[in-house]
């Protein structure tokens, strides 16, 4: 499993698909997604009556213990309560624990003819150069967040964890911090960290929050029209602002460091996603840039550490250089908002 590629996928796919599709079905276009660190692959498959059927597999972490985003079968509950709810989500057809198929815990889910918005102007580009206009795709990624915050989550997720205190949560991710190198970033983080706690506003509209809430992470079809939102890996129950603050700091390009913002296609007016926010849920949000705040921290921690991981060569990443770069910014932002004197 530790050199696990489309080949090694492909042979562990065949015994599969004819357990599930009868004798006689086939797999054919085994890739890996994008992203999700070799864990996920299309494919499709042949049931041999002339249909086909594209799907998308996620594993579990092999020999890694289950907990968060290493425990794929956490989402099983989640995505059967969203699609009830009306969440536009890929349809999951298929889930198991038992190792004899893929030596790990595995879901299946549809795959869908759709592409996220890029979030960068592509390679050799910079951001403004034909670029298509962000807002209609950031409006419905803003819209399909009511129907995700209205969930009633005592209900549909009674086995999931408990929210953590805003002290529980920055502590969280200030240990996440602590394992980086750089002392400066530390510093800066833990600041930020502490003003999170002294200024919580408390009172918080606490539901089920996707927790990387960006366009890489939403999917439109041909047409522009929102067909899913995916990847609820480090999906939680907790303060929902969340989402809009991680989308806003996302598109600001003030939480971003020069490199990045050279690069930003999807850019958008605070104000204005949180206009669209109040329209479609019909909820204020008073303490919007305390959100935007934490979504800084949070990030903060995690391009760190990802940062940290690329340069010490345990996980080669050249994404974590670009959004790693920005740490100090994103630390700086999210204390500027919480005290803009």
């Amino acid at each position: 499993m530790s050199t696990l590629d489309a080949a090694r996928m492909s042979a562990l796919l065949a015994p599969w698909a004819e357990h599930v599709y009868g004798v006689g079905a086939v797999v054919s276009g085994v890739a890996p997604m994008p992203g999700n660190a070799g864990l996920s692959f299309g494919f499709t498959v042949h049931p041999g009556d002339g249909a086909t059927e594209r799907l998308v597999i996620r594993l579990a972490p092999p020999g890694v213990r289950r907990r968060g985003n290493t425990d794929v079968l956490r989402q099983v509950p989640l995505l059967e309560a969203l699609g009830q709810a009306g969440v536009s989500i890929a349809p999951l057809t298929w889930s198991t624990d038992d190792p004899r198929w893929f030596g790990t815990d595995a879901i299946v889910q549809a795959y869908l003819d759709s592409e996220p918005f890029a979030m960068h102007a592509p390679a050799g580009t910079r951001a403004g150069e034909a670029d298509l206009d962000a807002s209609p795709y950031l409006q419905q990624a803003v819209r399909a967040l009511a129907p995700l915050h209205a969930l009633d989550w005592t209900a549909a997720l009674p086995e999931w964890e408990e929210p953590r205190p805003v002290a529980a949560e920055v502590a969280f991710w200030g240990r996440l911090l602590e394992r980086t190198t750089d002392r400066d970033q530390v510093a800066a983080g833990t600041r930020l960290g502490e003003a999170l706690v002294a200024h919580d506003p408390g009172d918080h509209r606490v539901g089920i929050f996707h927790g990387d809430y960006q366009t890489h992470n939403v999917l439109y079809d041909a047409h522009g029209s929102l067909a899913a939102v995916i990847d609820w890996e480090i999906s939680g129950i907790g303060p929902v602002g969340l989402d809009l603050g991680w989308l806003s700091m996302m598109t600001d390009p003030q939480c971003w460091h020069a490199e990045r913002r050279a690069v930003l296609r999807t850019v958008a007016d605070p104000a204005d996603l949180l206009r669209w926010y109040v329209d479609a849920t019909g909820a204020d949000l008073p303490a919007y840039d305390w959100y935007r705040a934490l979504a800084c921290y949070r990030y903060g921690a995690i391009a760190a550490f990802n940062l940290h991981l690329h340069t010490s060569g345990r996980r080669v990443d050249e994404v974590s250089v670009l959004m790693g770069g920005g740490v100090p910014v994103l630390f700086s932002r999210g204390t500027e908002l919480l005290d803009p004197r």
